[in-house]
């Protein structure tokens, strides 16, 4: 079997993932900074082809780090501009080249993964991108604590077997590496071996293969980041701009101010403001990719005795209006959601949506059954990164009426939030996690050393469906992906009750921007141009 042959094969599963935590989530990363007053970074315009000039990308939260392996897929749009991935998901969920000239398992079982880069690459600091660099690279994320780490967490061996082709042997079956190598997950954001020597020069600087590559001494950190053209990139023609700058507004509404200003380009968008850009008539490009409620970390009463009773945490799900709080919210009810799967993804079941609707009687017979009848006190941890707060506190308001009260933790920066849930403090979590097909929903959110896990609870019946699905064929994994959104369900797994998009802002005179279902809702951000 040829690699182009493999590589087609392995389309049809991969084309549902749709981001990390995504792995992973999203919502890893909260507001950090406050809107800057600078005005130099607004569009200076380009040459007579539209090229050149400076363009300026809003997103809501500052990374921790510029180092990729370090950091979390919600960072992607700031990433994308030094790191070009290994392979690209396009928006009709097919894969094509990034970095990587051929990719794919060269076996049946999908152990065997095979990347073979382009020829006569080099990263942004002089050095060559080939086979022995790439090894470097995998090597060093793999040990990493990261979500990137996590994904490489089935490689058994590495090895090189010409100049640019790199085997990796995996301990069990994983079909998902050709997506957590595309853009959405962002583990081939290939770095630099020099770099990787002394990764403290990752934290404020960039050592990519991609169009460009970090300013230091013209950012600052937490505020905005600056990006000038690398000069050893291997298609110069693409580059369409002199510099890029990622600005940093944690306010949702001064987000959108700015974009009408002029301040910036383009954006992330914030899901509670979606339908107010639409009315104010900015073009908004999303697509469903986001499974937003509760996350109940403590399914063994550890933390809060109540939560270790399956029925209390299925009176929680019947407790709630998702329509009230998808419309009061979001303006479409038609975005509630009661399952782990998506609508028109191979996991869905529309009787799920029945089977836990809105039901607050049948909420407080299973309480009182439970030894509940007049509720209990949970503590719940959650952020005000796009809206989750919000979402939170609609939750809060459900959940009172039948006798439950959140003693709710607001985390307001990306850390904080994130190290506040690996304390594994907080029985309950705001949860916002890119659907994805079973795979990718297992990476950080059911596998145990996941950070959406925080307990490492773990589930035999999951265990056994999860060996069953990782060595199926696609075409035949569809009947295992809806068993494993049932059991999670019935074992009150979480709380979902939206299904968002995850949507971002354009200014008139941009394009290339291409959010779909089939591409996580993650574009390739270097698309973006004048037209």
């Amino acid at each position: 079997m040829t690699m182009l042959q493999v590589h087609d094969r392995i389309s049809t599963r991969s084309r549902w993932r749709r981001n990390a935590a995504a792995t992973l989530a999203v919502i890893l990363c909260a507001a950090l900074a406050a809107c800057s007053n600078s005005t130099n970074d607004a569009d200076t315009g380009g040459d007579d082809s539209g090229k050149g000039g400076t363009f300026t990308f809003g997103i809501i939260g500052a990374p921790p780090t510029l180092n990729p392996a370090l950091g979390d897929p919600a960072y992607n749009p700031l990433y994308q501009w030094a790191y070009e991935p290994l392979v690209v998901l396009e928006p009709d969920g097919t894969y094509s080249s990034g970095l990587a000239d051929k990719f794919g398992y060269t076996d049946d079982e999908n152990k065997v993964y095979e990347v073979t880069l382009r020829e006569d690459l080099q990263f942004s600091d002089g050095e060559t991108l080939d086979a022995e660099a790439l090894k470097t690279f995998f090597t060093y994320e793999k040990k990493q604590s990261s979500s990137a780490g996590l994904l490489l967490g089935s490689v058994e061996s590495m090895e090189v077997t010409d100049p640019l082709t790199v085997r990796l042997t995996l301990g069990r079956s994983d079909p998902g590496f050709s997506f957590y190598f595309a853009q959405a997950f962002g583990a081939g954001n290939v770095i630099s071996p020099k770099a990787i020597k002394d990764p403290d020069t990752l934290n404020t600087g960039t050592a990519g293969a991609g169009q460009y590559t970090a300013v230091p001494g013209e950012t600052v950190t937490g505020d905005h980041y600056t990006f000038e053209k690398n000069p050893n990139y291997y298609d110069q023609d693409a580059i369409q701009f002199d510099k890029v700058v990622v600005k940093i507004i944690a306010n949702a509404s001064s987000m959108l101010q700015a974009l009408k200003s002029g301040q910036i380009q383009a954006a992330s968008a914030d899901i509670t403001t979606l339908q107010t850009a639409k009315s104010d008539g900015i073009n908004v490009v999303s697509a469903p990719q986001t499974l937003v409620g509760l996350n109940f970390t403590d399914r063994t009463g550890e933390l809060s005795e109540p939560m270790g009773d399956v029925r209390v945490r299925q009176a929680l799900q019947m407790a709630v209006d998702r329509k009230a709080i998808a419309q009061g919210l979001l303006g479409d009810e038609s975005l509630a959601l009661s399952q782990f799967a998506l609508p028109d993804t191979p996991g869905f079941l529309p009787e799920l949506e029945e089977e836990m609707a809105y039901d607050p009687d049948k909420a407080r017979q299973l309480l009182a059954e439970a030894g509940y009848p007049d509720g209990f006190t949970l503590k719940t941890l959650t952020t005000p990164f796009s809206g989750l707060d919000k979402i939170t506190e609609a939750i809060a308001g459900e959940l009172a009426k039948v006798g439950v009260t959140l003693e709710i933790t607001s985390k307001p920066t990306p850390n904080d939030y994130l190290q506040a849930m690996l304390s594994n403090e907080y029985p309950a979590i705001a949860l916002g996690y890119g659907l994805n097909d079973a795979n990718s929903l297992y990476a950080g959110f059911i596998n145990p050393q996941g950070p959406f896990n925080p307990a490492h609870y773990s589930d035999s019946e999951l265990d056994k469906l999860y060996a069953t699905y990782f060595a199926t064929p696609s075409e035949e994994a569809g009947e295992l992906e809806q068993a494993i959104n049932q059991r999670l369900v019935d074992q009150g797994w979480a709380l979902p009750v939206l299904g968002t998009p995850l949507g971002y802002y354009v200014a008139d005179g941009f394009k290339g921007l291409e959010a779909t279902a089939l591409n996580s809702a993650v574009p390739h951000f270097t698309e973006l141009r004048r037209g």
